[in-house]
């Protein structure tokens, strides 16, 4: 049967660190964690006892109740908010028709409305999906660097009832770092046709 000691001032010490973030479950418990020298452990088996004497001395405390820092519990280590909460991953093809920051509200309404006008198109009609791929890459390129404002990437509807692939692959190419960060925005430049995307791009700093 187990004996029972008052706790030792170092003791005293670490639990008061152990408990100054627990939050209690019912207001008695508060009575419980400020009166440190009411408090009582239970002693460990003989056994036990003899292990846990330090070479140098100190009081000996079980390893789960000492951090690395041999300051606070690993245990009771508060949860990061970042790995808390998940954070809700848009489809690169619901980004579509999402208005992007740094753009006025009369020039998306005129973009958005068709009022743009396009000023060069790209048909991927016919290509595999690689060659698309990098005809796309070439085609943004060029146009963001001769200032282009409007251009439209042709993919046609497809067959099926998500499309062909390249309808499908053309929203997660163009949701890529290197070309997001030079869009404005996209639609589609009907409801009814989501056979072709409209860009509009940023101007091009010098």
């Amino acid at each position: 049967m187990a004996r029972w000691r008052q706790l030792a001032e170092e003791e005293k010490v670490l639990w008061g660190r152990v408990m100054s973030d627990v939050v209690p479950l019912r207001n008695a418990a508060d009575d419980a964690v400020k009166d440190c020298t009411a408090t009582q452990i239970s002693e460990p088996e003989k056994k036990s006892a003899r292990q846990g004497k330090s070479h140098a001395g100190a009081p000996y405390f079980p390893s789960e109740v000492l951090s690395r820092d041999h300051t606070f519990p690993a245990f009771f280590a508060p949860v990061s908010p970042a790995s808390a909460q998940v954070q809700r991953q848009i489809h690169p093809a619901d980004k579509i028709g999402r208005r992007s920051p740094g753009i006025d509200d009369q020039s998306w309404r005129n973009f958005e409305q068709g009022k743009t006008r396009v000023q060069r198109r790209l048909d991927l009609h016919g290509l595999v999906a690689q060659e698309a791929y990098h005809r796309l890459l070439e085609f943004m390129d060029v146009s963001y660097r001769q200032g282009l404002r409007c251009v439209e990437i042709i993919t046609g509807l497809g067959s099926g009832g998500e499309g062909g692939i390249l309808r499908r692959e053309l929203p997660f190419w163009l949701d890529r770092p290197e070309l997001r960060a030079r869009m404005l925005g996209v639609v589609y430049p009907h409801a009814a046709n989501r056979g072709a995307v409209k860009i509009l791009l940023r101007r091009r700093r010098v």
